[in-house]
């Protein structure tokens, strides 16, 4: 599952500013601990062994995490990984709550509008000072669409859809 989104590269020796996008950093960024390469829809990039990363250390900086691994060991190294994700094995998570789900659950879900049928995919979820933020692929954009009690009808695992609530102008670009 991904857990992480690297922002930038910190520092001379091959650090990371992470995005941390579970609820239990401290846990996966940990000393020790392994996490591997991977993309936007939590599929481990290249073979596992390749895409495995050890943690040296990992602390919060700011919003972020500042994480080290043993396997980038300089900046310009470090630079190449801007914008890519870091996975954990899901064994190794506690499942969610009846009423929370993980965030690379969604990427992928379909989107329907109650009573108008299918509109659209998520392509991508961001967070926010506001809450998460869905990027849906539509016929006609990409437009987002903010994750509220407001606007979200239900999700449905079994059919991996998203219903939104029909509202005007809320998929418009």
């Amino acid at each position: 599952m991904i857990v992480g989104k690297v922002r930038r590269a910190h520092g001379v020796r091959g650090a990371w500013a992470v995005e941390s996008l579970s609820a239990a950093p401290d846990v996966i960024f940990t000393s020790g601990a392994v996490i591997y390469a991977g993309d936007r829809k939590g599929e481990i990039s290249g073979d596992a062994t390749a895409a495995m990363l050890h943690i040296e250390d990992g602390r919060p900086m700011n919003k972020d995490w500042l994480v080290r691994v043993t396997e980038v060991t300089d900046r310009d190294v470090a630079e190449t990984w801007r914008g890519r994700y870091l996975l954990a094995d899901t064994a190794d998570m506690p499942e969610p709550d009846d009423d929370e789900m993980y965030i690379f659950a969604l990427i992928g879900m379909q989107v329907e509008v109650d009573g108008q049928g299918h509109v659209g995919e998520v392509r991508d979820v961001y967070e926010a000072p506001q809450g998460l933020i869905l990027e849906v692929e539509t016929a006609t954009g990409r437009p987002l669409v903010p994750w509220r009690p407001e606007i979200i009808e239900r999700v449905d695992e079994e059919r991996n859809t998203i219903v939104l609530k029909p509202l005007e102008g809320l998929l418009d670009n």
